[in-house]
């Protein structure tokens, strides 16, 4: 009996050390763990870029369509831009925030042609922005963009994400994003805000 009590405390002795010191090993090890959820977040704000920009990629209409009086633009053509606010909400890759904004730069748009600080004429450049495309701040695309495009300096708090999406080395495009019934939608983007359609 005694020896059967002396193998049992035995077998109790070991497990308790090789518990205990796989204890310590682990806890010496540096925390690499990423936040619950953050990867998950990360991959549908990747998802969500790449689908923005495959939308982009095969919309072929203006973002501001304007009226024109002989060779020179005088406002914004309402009845196309009514169009076209009607075709960014049925994309669903869009918050109300993002639609107001977009509606308050045709506004404004409309305003600096109307009061003609500088004349915008047919087949010009416009007077504003960078000859850049607003959706990307880019002249084109890369070949590979769904390969190389990768999600960086991601921020995440509640239901609100700030990050940036980059393709090359030198490059990046400021977005903001908003969870909405638990799909993340565009709230804002970088070159889409009043001062970039000023002149």
């Amino acid at each position: 009996m005694k020896r059967y009590f002396a193998i049992i405390s035995t077998l109790i002795f070991l497990v308790l050390t090789s518990t205990c010191l796989y204890s310590q090993s682990t806890s010496n090890k540096p925390q690499t763990s990423i936040p619950v959820g953050f990867t998950k977040d990360s991959l549908e704000l990747k998802t969500l870029v790449i689908d923005l920009l495959k939308w982009h990629e095969k919309d072929k209409h203006a973002d501001f369509d304007f009226k024109k009086n002989d060779s020179v633009y005088v406002g914004i053509d309402w009845q196309k831009h009514k169009a076209r606010m009607t075709e960014l909400e049925g994309t669903n890759l869009f918050t109300k925030h993002f639609l107001d904004n977009y509606q308050k730069i045709a506004l404004h748009l409309d305003k600096e042609l109307r009061e003609n600080k500088e004349k915008y004429y047919v087949g010009d450049l416009p007077p504003y922005g960078n000859e850049s495309n607003e959706w990307c701040n880019c002249q084109d695309y890369p070949g590979n963009i769904w390969n190389v495009l990768k999600i960086v300096n991601l921020k995440i708090k509640d239901t609100t994400a700030t990050f940036k999406w980059t393709w090359s080395k030198g490059f990046s495009y400021s977005v903001k994003a908003t969870k909405e019934n638990n799909v993340w939608k565009i709230a804002e983007l970088e070159r889409f805000n009043i001062t970039n359609f000023s002149w």
